[in-house]
Order: structure tokens, then C-alpha cells, then sequence
């Protein structure tokens, strides 16, 4: 795909979910470092409080241009305390959209405890701080299971009041031998989520996203807040919250038997319609907020058992007809029944949200088929 012009890739597209869409930004990743008219690096070591495991660098080891890709790595290095470093890029206050196609061709890193993700993230906090305000998370792996990713939105009430949904992991083949396109169409109707062109989850907008245990629902009609301008984030995370209990769980030796602890991004692209707002529109004013839901009936709810097909100790009526998990790592959770499940952890006790299937251990999901969980610790079968 490298070195084709911009205006015949905005009239030939091979997605099968192209339609009458038309490209209004790209990075081919056709020179030799990073076009920092279109991204910004982040710099930091603290992973926007994800538990994770990394220094976020500029460096040109964990950040690169080369061979008409974006090549993000992760390294095992001492630094300012952490010992890993990777990269974190985004186009915050150079490029965002509201509505539109996004797509991503990119080929997956390789080892365990990696993590990363292609995701966008609100250009104005216009219905207040994380999560009151969205977030679209396009892809997310963990390394370690090559063939699994998800796709999820995040919302309903400022930490730790969020919540999410999304496809649960989905396996398909391989993501780390060869590149895949990942992508997303967003419409005021739904957020559809592609693989290679193929439609695999939608999430409908026609709806609240609020949280009823929030306290406060900074809403007031469906599909807020996903009526704001997003930017991009391309990021390898180490480590950190994605993997529960074993958040930390990484070891030195281990990730220097990484088998390609390299992120490499083909092209990004955005696309839109011709009556869609195309780059960085006015943002709406924020809303007043509606009256604070009463209380009265989510404090006199009892948790019930992980078993029992309750709400599991959420905020009554908190995800509408879907049901709630007390994640005991991420807190109030919704979720897909037939994707995840909320089970008791065999450890502690305390519920924790995994993949249906799955059992949990001092918060970390696991397969039954291949680990037990003796005092806290898993051992294999």
C-alpha cells in the first residue's frame, strides 16, 4: 500500500464497508521519522493510571519510522524507576473527528504482557473527566493470546464510576504473523467494529449511557457522549490493568524472550461523509446536567451471588437490560452475557467479570481446561 496516491485511495477502497465514504486525513508512514504535524509523542511513565509497567518514550528505539511503517517496541531497560520502555503516540489537538470510517492496517507484537491498542479518546471533556466523557477503544490485545482482540466503549460517570461494553475478546487467526486492518464505522445510529472489513460487533448509539450508580448522569439524550469530537492514540502498553491480577506480573526473563515485541502500524486513515463535520468542529456546549437518580433503591439492593443471575452488587437499573458485574479489579462493569460471565474468584471470593468459560484467580481470568487455582496462585493442569 506504500507510496500510492492519497486521491485514488480516497475513491478505490477494498473494505467491503466503504460505501460513499471519502478520506480526509491518512499517515502512510512513508518517510523516515515521525510526522509530528499530524501526531504528538507522549511522554511519561505513569500510563495514565493503568498499572502499567513502562516508561512512555520518544526515544528511537521505542518510537521509529521506517520501511513505510510506524514501528512502536518495547524494550526491557531500566528507566526512571520502571524497567520497560515503549511508545505512546497521538493526534490530541492536531486532529480529531466526529463520525466517520477509521481504519488501521497493523501487524501485532509478539510475548506475553504486551498490550497494544488502537483506540480515540474525546478532544473536549465536554460531559466531564474519564469516563464521563467516552472513549472508543477500537483494538486491545494481550500478548500471549495471538489470536484474540476486543473492541470496547468506555462511559457513564467520572472514575471510578465508569463503566464499559464491547465484543469481549474474539479470536481470529493469527494477528501476529501478518498485517490486518481494524477499524470502525460511527454513525449517530452505531459504532460498528470491522476486521478485515468484516462487521464482528456493533454497539448501538440509540440509547443512555448512563451509569445509574454514578450518582449524577452528565446526559441528556441518547448516544452522548459519542457526539463529540475523538482523536487517535497508538500505544504498546507492558503489563498494567488489561491483565487483572497479573498486572505485574512480568518478569525480566520473560520479556527478553519476547518473540517480536514490535507494534507496527501500516497506515492509519480516516474517512468520512460528505455531510459529516470533517476536521476539529466547534464543539457542542456542555449540557446541563439531569437530576442525580435516586439512590434510595440501588443502596437497598443486596448483592447476590455471581451464580445467580442478579446484578451482582451494582447500582440497580446501572446498564438498563443488560447485566452488571462488581468487577472486583475495574469496579461496576456491563456486559455481553453471551461473551463474558460474572464468576466468583476462587480465591478471594469477590466477583470478577472473564470470558464465558473462564474462572478467576486473586482477580486474573483463566481457563479451566488448562490452569487450576491452588491458594491464590495458578498453576497449569
Amino acid at each position: 500500500m506504500k507510496f500510492l496516491n492519497l486521491a485514488i485511495l480516497a475513491i478505490s477502497l477494498a473494505s467491503v464497508y466503504a460505501q460513499d465514504y471519502k478520506l480526509v486525513w491518512s499517515d502512510e508512514f512513508n518517510g523516515d521519522s515521525l510526522d509530528q504535524s499530524k501526531w504528538q509523542y507522549e511522554v511519561n511513565c505513569d500510563g495514565g493510571g493503568n498499572n502499567e509497567m513502562q516508561c512512555y518514550t520518544n526515544n528511537a528505539k521505542n518510537v521509529a519510522v521506517r520501511n513505510g511503517s510506524l514501528v512502536i517496541t518495547a524494550v526491557p531497560e531500566n528507566y526512571n524507576g520502571k524497567r520497560y520502555t515503549s511508545g505512546r503516540v497521538n493526534t490530541k489537538g492536531k486532529a480529531a473527528w466526529k463520525y466517520g470510517k477509521f481504519e488501521v492496517r497493523a501487524k501485532v507484537p509478539s510475548g506475553i504482557y504486551l498490550w497494544p491498542a488502537l483506540w480515540m479518546m474525546p478532544r473536549d471533556s465536554v460531559y466531564g473527566s474519564w469516563a464521563s466523557s467516552g472513549e472508543i477503544d477500537i483494538f486491545e490485545a494481550r500478548g500471549g493470546q495471538p489470536s484474540q482482540y476486543e473492541s470496547t466503549l468506555h462511559f457513564g460517570g467520572g472514575w471510578p464510576k465508569n463503566i464499559y461494553q464491547g465484543s469481549g475478546p474474539r479470536t481470529f487467526v493469527d494477528l501476529t504473523k501478518d498485517f490486518h486492518t481494524y477499524g470502525a464505522v460511527w454513525t449517530p445510529e452505531s459504532i460498528k467494529f470491522f476486521f478485515d472489513g468484516n462487521n464482528f460487533f456493533t454497539m448501538s448509539l440509540q440509547r443512555s449511557f448512563a451509569n445509574a450508580g454514578a450518582g449524577s448522569n452528565p446526559y441528556t439524550k441518547n448516544g452522548q457522549p459519542f457526539d463529540q469530537p475523538f482523536y487517535f492514540i497508538i500505544n504498546l502498553a507492558i503489563g498494567g490493568g488489561f491483565f487483572g491480577g497479573q498486572s505485574q506480573a512480568l518478569t525480566e526473563s520473560q520479556a527478553r524472550n519476547w518473540a517480536s515485541p514490535k507494534f507496527e502500524i501500516d497506515y492509519v486513515r480516516a474517512y468520512q461523509l460528505s455531510n459529516d463535520v470533517v476536521n476539529n468542529p466547534t464543539p457542542a456546549p456542555a449540557p446541563k446536567p439531569s437530576p442525580a437518580p435516586s439512590t434510595t433503591k440501588a443502596a437497598s439492593t443486596p448483592a447476590t451471588s455471581a451464580n445467580s443471575g442478579g446484578n451482582h452488587g451494582c447500582a440497580a437499573g446501572a446498564c438498563g437490560g443488560a447485566p452488571c458485574c462488581q468487577d472486583q479489579n475495574n469496579g461496576q462493569q456491563c456486559y455481553n452475557a453471551n461473551v463474558h460471565a460474572c464468576v466468583t474468584d476462587a480465591f478471594s471470593q469477590r466477583s470478577a467479570l472473564c470470558p464465558k468459560g473462564f474462572s478467576a484467580c486473586r482477580g486474573a481470568c483463566f481457563s479451566t481446561n488448562q490452569y487450576v487455582c491452588n491458594n491464590g496462585r495458578l498453576s497449569p493442569k
